[in-house]
């Protein structure tokens, strides 16, 4: 393998250190090693990084015969063992197919997807038939005993964006605590309320659904795969860009019809996220005032 191709992009390996502490470095250590032993196992022509991510290291690559696939590394060698169920619980083409996979190597090869274009930097926003048939096809996969309930991916998450205002002291001022606690009670109320238990997406944001064509449509990559109530999963769609609360409401409306849940739900589990959404955004470079001000108002509903 070419050194350039074992180069990793500064940013990914900064936003790995993020997520996982400076141990991960060790692990940075082993991965030409790892690289190496999976393209030689599954025959494959090491491409470019794709430097996208905070899980996983990706790279681009091709078989003998110019078929093109996707190598997802991590150290998070459960989150990929999870990954790789799940998508093989998902009989649809509105998700990648999984070629290979090696638990004990946190490695997973999927195919790639044509145009692939992530949908947040894809020109123009999805229809809502789009949207809608992407997350009824997710739903309808078959559950798995060993994939966790959502309420531990919903515990995570807030723990994790609450790492944020340690990182800088200012975001308090744009997003208070005392919001930030209330939409995280209400998220654990909502969790515990009576639900119909599916197989979750569980990260479905706008960066993890790419523009797979006429034929595909929409398509969901990088699950963490959890059970629990339909309506969490499309969170981040209904909140994506969105000009203000009506805008919520609307989009709730519409993909309340299509999954069969009310409404309401949808729009409840919108505020519980609203704060961290907010957060996220603001901790970013040059974020969009007006979207903050909306989700925080959205938030102090909570």
């Amino acid at each position: 393998m070419d050194q350039r191709t074992l180069s990793i992009d500064p940013a990914s390996r900064q936003r790995l250190t993020d997520r996982f502490g400076q141990s991960v470095d060790g692990w940075f250590t082993q991965l030409p090693g790892v690289l190496a032993t999976v393209v030689d196992r599954w025959h494959l022509d090491l491409g470019a990084q794709i430097p996208r991510g905070s899980v996983s290291i990706v790279y681009r690559c091709r078989f003998p015969e110019g078929r093109r696939a996707v190598l997802k590394v991590s150290p998070d060698r459960a989150r990929i063992a999870d990954e790789a169920a799940a998508l093989k619980a998902w009989h649809t083409v509105h998700v990648p197919h999984v070629i290979a996979s090696d638990a004990a190597l946190g490695a997973l090869l999927i195919e790639a997807i044509d145009p692939g274009v992530p949908l947040d930097v894809a020109a123009g926003d999805p229809s809502g038939e789009a949207v809608a048939e992407l997350v009824s096809a997710l739903h309808l996969g078959t559950s798995d005993p060993s994939f966790p309930p959502f309420t531990h991916r919903i515990e995570y998450l807030f723990r994790s964006s609450e790492a944020l205002y340690r990182r800088d002291a200012d975001l308090g001022a744009v997003v208070s605590q005392e919001v930030y606690a209330r939409g995280r009670e209400l998220a654990g109320r909502l969790a515990r309320a009576e639900h119909r238990d599916v197989l979750l997406h569980g990260d479905l944001t706008p960066s993890n659904i790419l523009i797979g064509g006429e034929e595909r449509g929409l398509v969901a990559i990088d699950p963490a795969p959890c059970v629990g109530d339909p309506a969490f999963d499309v969170v981040d769609l209904v909140l994506w860009r969105a000009a203000d609360v009506a805008t919520v409401e609307r989009r709730a409306g519409q993909l309340a019809i299509v999954m069969d849940v009310d409404a309401a739900l949808i729009f409840s589990w919108c505020v519980a996220f609203a704060s961290m959404n907010a957060l996220e955004l603001a901790a970013g470079d040059g974020p969009p005032a007006k979207q903050i001000d909306n989700l925080v108002e959205l938030a102090t509903r909570a």
